[in-house]
């Protein structure tokens, strides 16, 4: 048994493209994040992962990292969040999958959002 964890639409910015322009200005991001855990008992913060702390820690990623794919920053979110959180809380991580949205980008006169979704499973 498990627990899916989402965390959908994490509001944030960052300097994260292939063009000068995207690495020089802020631009927005949508971040959502779903974090697959064991089952626990209790009924305490520490018995799961904080949400609130998570939150944080993507919008902290998205602003101080810079990266030429959304497809990198997608991966470093998902390595961040299993490498501390997994350590730190008292529940097991089978899977994170990390959505990072981009809806102000070069094409939005033809778009409305890119999107990359990455997903690693963990042992």
């Amino acid at each position: 048994m498990s627990y899916d964890i989402n965390i959908l639409g994490i509001k944030t910015s960052g300097k994260h493209g292939i063009y000068e322009i995207e690495k020089s200005s802020d631009q927005k991001f949508l971040v959502d994040v779903k974090i697959t855990i064991d089952t626990f008992q209790g009924d305490e913060i520490y018995d799961t992962i904080n949400y609130e702390n998570v939150v944080d820690d993507v919008i902290g990623i998205v602003k101080t990292e810079s990266f030429n794919l959304i497809e990198t920053l997608s991966k470093k979110i998902t390595q961040e969040i299993y490498k501390k959180y997994n350590s730190e809380s008292n529940v097991k991580i089978f899977e994170i999958i990390v959505t990072v949205h981009k809806p102000d980008t070069i094409l939005k006169e033809k778009t409305n959002n890119l999107s990359v979704t990455y997903s690693e499973k963990f042992k």
